[in-house]
Parts: C-alpha cells; structure tokens; sequence
C-alpha cells in the first residue's frame, strides 16, 4: 500500500521515486507475479489457487504525486495497480493535491483499477451506520457516473472498521474490502478486512521490501481476542504450527506481556489508549522464511474495534 510519492512533508506516507523503481526493480528481476486486485475476488470465492510470488500494488487517496512520479514506472513496468478513490477529493483545482477526472481516466486506460474508498474519507467507526452506507452508495454512483462499471472492492478510510461495518459492506454486495494492518493474504482471512504492507520512505529501505514480498502467513490453529476487565487491556490467546518460543510479537504503544502455556501462546496488552489504532504484528522465522501475522486494534472512546 502507497499514499504520495516524491513528497518530503509527509516521510511517513511519501516513498521517493528512487525507492519505488527500485522495489519494482526487484519484482520483476525475481518473477514476481504483480496482479490486479481482483485476482483475489476468485482466490476466495473460487478457491483459484494464486501463482507463487504473488503481489498486489494498491494506492489510496489519489494524489496527484501518484500520477506524476509513480504513474510513468508503472507504466515502464507494464504493472497492473489499483488506486483507491475518495471521491470528494477529486478536483480540478491546479494548485490542490489530488488528481483530477482526466487523469483518473488516463490511469484507468493503462492497467489502474479505480476503486472505492468512500466519499468523505472519515473514518467509518465514528460514524452511524447508516452514515457509513450512505457514503458508501454516494462514491459509488460518483465513480460509476465518471468511469462507468467498477469492481465491488475498498479499502476503509485509516484501515477502520468493526464487524458492523464489514456487514455493510458484504450486504452492498461487495466482494473484498482492504485495511492497512501487516499481513501476507492467507486463504482463512477475513475478507472484509484484508492486510496490506504500508510502504514508505521510513519503513521503505529495499531491505524491508524484500523482507515483506518474501514473508508468508503465520496461520493459526487458534485465536482468541477477549477485553480485560479494566478496559484498558487485551487478552489474546492463540496456537500455531510453529514453535511458540520462537514467536516474537511488538505493538506500536502501550505495553506488552507474553507467555507460554504449552502451546498456547497469551498475549496482554495494558496501558491502551482511547481514540487511538494499535498495530500487533507476530513473527517467527522457519528455514530461513519468515512467517507473519498482523493485526489491527482500535480504541474509539471506551470500547474496542479488533
């Protein structure tokens, strides 16, 4: 997953052209297979078996820095790619950062998926239901009026949704929807809310790059979430494949506590703030691959969203 390119007030979000052509370099010199994001629609529904190396490009946002310094690589590359739309965003304005309608065309006509990503890009959980489908429709009828037929795939603004908004979601008859916590796809994820590696230039060296397209999923025998009885802390308890000692687990905030039971693996996590998005990720090397699992959290208020 990518936002801007080129852009040096946002390191965070921004990867530089350099980096970029040098990630795709690597693709394409270790026969990666890049696809288009629908790929997945039969990997799940079908059970379609996807080729070895399989990696899927996604961009949100649309900004305008995609189209002018990621835009021609890709095209050099002859990669397909997906950009996920706001369709708020889209002006015509020169001075803005979003790209206009003309531009989201030429994209469409060389190998881009326009996709939803809703209208207003506000996150999902702090807003009603019914709110939440209503911004859903209206992105949709925009993008349908602007490119005509478009894929039932999105990506949730900051990643965020909670089992009430996946249902929404499925019931408008969409068919996969993306996040932004760290994950290789397995084939028992949640479709409605699928892990993608955010690249950039902070967390982007070439070195991670080739760590992330080579990892695998850690898929669990068990998993288990459960509230602590303070609201201010999680209980997971989860069993693999793998040797537990080996498995190591981080969170971006707060304080984490492991241990072993047997096999079970328990995890707490304390001192989680409100209005705040956790990202636990678990990894454990085997023959040299590493295997990975992530997982987003969110604290909205006082409840949890995982």
């Amino acid at each position: 997953m990518y936002h801007r390119f080129e852009d040096g007030r946002y390191p965070s979000t921004s990867t530089s052209k350099e980096n970029f052509y040098s990630q795709l370099s690597f693709l394409k010199e270790n026969n990666f297979k890049v696809l288009p994001i629908k790929k997945l629609i039969d990997f799940f529904y079908n059970k379609k078996p996807l080729p070895p190396r399989s990696v899927f490009i996604t961009v949100d946002d649309a900004y305008k820095s995609f189209y002018n310094y990621a835009f021609p690589i890709l095209k050099e590359f002859d990669y397909p790619f997906s950009i996920f739309l706001s369709t708020s965003f889209v002006e015509e304005e020169k001075k803005n950062d979003f790209m206009n309608w003309k531009m989201i065309k030429e994209i469409k006509e060389n190998k881009g998926d326009i996709l939803n990503h809703s209208h207003k890009h506000e996150s999902f959980i702090k807003q009603t239901l019914e709110d939440v489908e209503e911004d859903i429709l209206l992105a949709r009828k925009i993008l349908i009026k602007n490119l005509g037929e478009v894929e039932k795939i999105i990506s949730y603004p900051y990643g965020e949704s909670n089992e009430s908004i996946q249902k929404i979601v499925k019931g408008l008859g969409y068919k996969i929807a993306l996040s932004q916590h760290s994950s290789p796809i397995s084939f028992t994820e949640n479709k409605f809310n699928l892990p993608r590696f955010s690249i950039n230039d902070e967390y982007g060296e070439i070195k991670r790059f080739k760590q992330i397209v080579n990892s695998r999923p850690m898929v669990f025998n068990f998993f288990e979430i459960l509230n602590g009885e303070d609201n201010e802390s999680l209980e997971i308890k989860f069993k693999t494949n793998f040797n537990p000692i080996t498995i190591n687990c981080f969170i971006n905030d707060g304080t984490l506590f492991k241990e072993i039971d047997e096999e079970l693996i328990k995890i707490k996590l304390t001192k989680l703030k409100k209005n705040k998005r956790y990202r636990l990720n678990c990894t454990t090397f085997k023959n040299k691959t590493l295997y990975w699992y992530g997982h987003m959290i969110i604290k909205e208020k006082e409840k949890f969203f995982f």
